[in-house]
C-alpha cells in the first residue's frame, strides 16, 4: 500500500494552501490540494484573521479528500528568524550545544525559551582559518505554541513546523540525486508577500535570506500610483498577471494597464534584483563557488511571467519558473493544479508535504519536535 504523507499546511499573508502526497519518492501522486483566500479586510486584525483561517481549514477538511489529520506546518518569515554564523569545525553533538550558546546574542528575542535548529552550510576560509558556516533557525516558543494551537482548533495535529526555505528547496532537491549533481549550484527565489532566496550546492542548502520585498510591496505601490484601494490593487495585479501570460503567448505588449502596473512596481523590482544580486555575490565570495547559471522562481508572484523575466535580465541570469509537480501524478485534481504556469505557487506547501518521508525515516526533525 502506498505511504500516505502528512498534509502540508501553508498559511500565507493572502492565501492558505493545503496539499497531501502519497506513494514513494520515485512514484508520487497528489491525494488532494486546496487553497482559499484570506480576505483583505481581516488581514490586519489578528483575531479576525485567525477565525477566518480556522474556519476555512475546517471547511476544506470537510469538503475535500484529505486523509488523516497530521500536518507539517509553515512558520512564516514573521514568526521565524534566520541567521548565519561561523563556527570552528566540531562534531555534531558539540555543535548543537555551541550554536545554542552563540544564538543568545543573534536574535531580537529571548533565546532561553526559543526553539532553535541549525543546518551545516559548508566550509569557508576566514584568513588562515577554515571555519564552518552554520544556518540558525529560531522561533519564540510563543509563536510555535500559537501555530500548534491554531492547527488544533482547526482539527489538525502538528507533527512538525518548517521554514519556507526548507519547503521550497525540498521540493526540488529530489532532482539532485545523481553523483554528478553533488557540485551543482542551484538558486531559488520564492516570491510571495516577501521573498525567500535559497542557494544550494548539490543537496545541501548553503545560503538562505528573507527579503522584505514581494507581493505586499508591489500591491501597495500599484495602489498608491493608480489611487486604488489595497484590495483593488491586488485584484488588478492578478488580472494583469493573467494578461501577461496571454500576451507572452501572443507577443502582444500593447495593453496600457499592464504598462502602468509595470511602471508602478519597477523601482521595487529593481531593489529586489539588487538584493538577490547581493545574495549571489555573498555565496561566491564566502564559498568560492561557481555562480549558478539559472535562478528558479516560485511563489504566487511567479504567476506573472514579466516579473521573473525582468529579474533574470537585471541579474544577467537565466530565469525559470519552477514546477514542483514535475513527475508527480496530479490527473485527478482537475482545475486546482491543471495550469502548468500556476503550479509555482505550490512549491512551499509541496515541500512541507514531502517532509513526511524524512520524518518517517528519522532523518529530519522539526521545530515543533
Amino acid at each position: 500500500m502506498a505511504r500516505v504523507l502528512p498534509i502540508g499546511l501553508d498559511i500565507g499573508v493572502a492565501t492558505v494552501r493545503m496539499l497531501q502526497l502519497a506513494g514513494s519518492e520515485r512514484d508520487l501522486r497528489v491525494i488532494d490540494a486546496a487553497k482559499f483566500p484570506i480576505p483583505h479586510e481581516v488581514r490586519a486584525d489578528a483575531v479576525l484573521r485567525r477565525e477566518v483561517v480556522v474556519e476555512g481549514i475546517r471547511r476544506v477538511l470537510k469538503e475535500h479528500r484529505f486523509r488523516r489529520r497530521e500536518v507539517v506546518m509553515l512558520l512564516s518569515a514573521e514568526q521565524l528568524a534566520i541567521r548565519s554564523i561561523r563556527m570552528p569545525k566540531m562534531p555534531e553533538k558539540e555543535l548543537a550545544t555551541a550554536v545554542n550558546w552563540e544564538a543568545q546574542n543573534k536574535f531580537p528575542f529571548d533565546t532561553a525559551t526559543a526553539v532553535i535548529q541549525h543546518v551545516r552550510a559548508g566550509e569557508m576560509r576566514q584568513g588562515e582559518q577554515v571555519l564552518e558556516e552554520v544556518i540558525l533557525f529560531a522561533a519564540p516558543r510563543v509563536e510555535v505554541d500559537r501555530q500548534i494551537e491554531l492547527a488544533r482548533e482547526a482539527g489538525l495535529e502538528v507533527i512538525s513546523l518548517d521554514a519556507e526555505c526548507c519547503g521550497v528547496f525540498r521540493g526540488f532537491e529530489r532532482f539532485l540525486r545523481r553523483r554528478e549533481d553533488e557540485g551543482v549550484v542551484s538558486a531559488f527565489a520564492d516570491i510571495g508577500a516577501q521573498t525567500t532566496v535559497v542557494i544550494s550546492r548539490g543537496r545541501d542548502m548553503v545560503f538562505v535570506k528573507s527579503i522584505p520585498i514581494g507581493g505586499a510591496v508591489f500591491n501597495r505601490a500599484v495602489a498608491e500610483c493608480l489611487e486604488l484601494a489595497p484590495s483593488e490593487a491586488e485584484a488588478l495585479r492578478r488580472r494583469t498577471a493573467k494578461r501577461n501570460r496571454e500576451a507572452a503567448e501572443a507577443s502582444d505588449q500593447t495593453d496600457q494597464v499592464r504598462r502602468a502596473v509595470s511602471d508602478a512596481i519597477r523601482p521595487h523590482m529593481e531593489d529586489l534584483a539588487n538584493e538577490i544580486g547581493l545574495c549571489l555575490r555573498y555565496y561566491a565570495v564566502t564559498f568560492r563557488g561557481d555562480r549558478p547559471d539559472t535562478m528558479v522562481f516560485t511563489g504566487g508572484e511567479a504567476h506573472d511571467p514579466a516579473l521573473p523575466a525582468a529579474l533574470g535580465e537585471r541579474l544577467n541570469i537565466r530565469a525559470e519558473v519552477g514546477d514542483p509537480f514535475r513527475g508527480v501524478r496530479t490527473d485527478q485534481l482537475g482545475p486546482v493544479l491543471d495550469r502548468r504556469g500556476c503550479r509555482s505557487e505550490w512549491a512551499t506547501v509541496f515541500g512541507l508535504g514531502l517532509k513526511g518521508f524524512y520524518l518517517a525515516d528519522g532523518l529530519e526533525t522539526g521545530l515543533a519536535a
